[in-house]
């Protein structure tokens, strides 16, 4: 087994404060003048399905060990993507701006993993595609990465 070399976690803030206001903000509104009955079912319904959702993509983890990087949303294991240290051909610091958003998005510098900040990974593939990830501490795993591409050199 591979000694992590890096691992980091960054919640998805909006996504915890935001979620479960709007969904019962939307069942009141929707339940208003009908049968109040129902609101304790629609609400537990509801909470699945948040917690599901929250469970799925609540925070993103990034993890590093001598031979590959790893980056993950939530707790239950997918989404999930994995890059070999050897595929990988050049690392850099950036910032991502703010109308990328969070969460995965498909941009015109490639694709974008991102849960909270600015401050972002930029890695260019072996094939010449590239990709981001969000990280609150870019600089230190950038530093990571470019050492763990060092040591497959040796």
């Amino acid at each position: 087994m591979n000694e992590v070399k890096y691992q980091s976690r960054q919640w998805l803030k909006l996504l915890w404060v935001f979620l479960p206001v709007l969904t019962l903000g939307m069942v009141l509104f929707d339940m208003r003048g009908q049968d109040l009955a129902l609101l304790p079912r629609a609400i537990a319904v509801l909470m699945v399905v948040n917690l599901l959702i929250l469970s799925m993509f609540g925070h993103l983890q990034i993890r590093l060990d001598r031979d590959r990087l790893q980056w993950q949303f939530g707790f239950l294991g997918w989404p999930k993507w994995e890059l070999k240290v050897n595929d990988i051909r050049h690392v850099e610091v950036c910032e991502t701006q703010w109308f990328e958003g969070k969460g995965i998005r498909f941009t015109r510098e490639g694709m974008l993993y991102n849960a909270a900040g600015r401050g972002a990974v930029r890695i260019t593939k072996s094939d010449g595609t590239r990709l981001r990830l969000g990280s609150a501490e870019p600089e230190i795993l950038c530093q990571q990465i470019k050492a763990a591409m060092a040591q497959r050199i040796l």
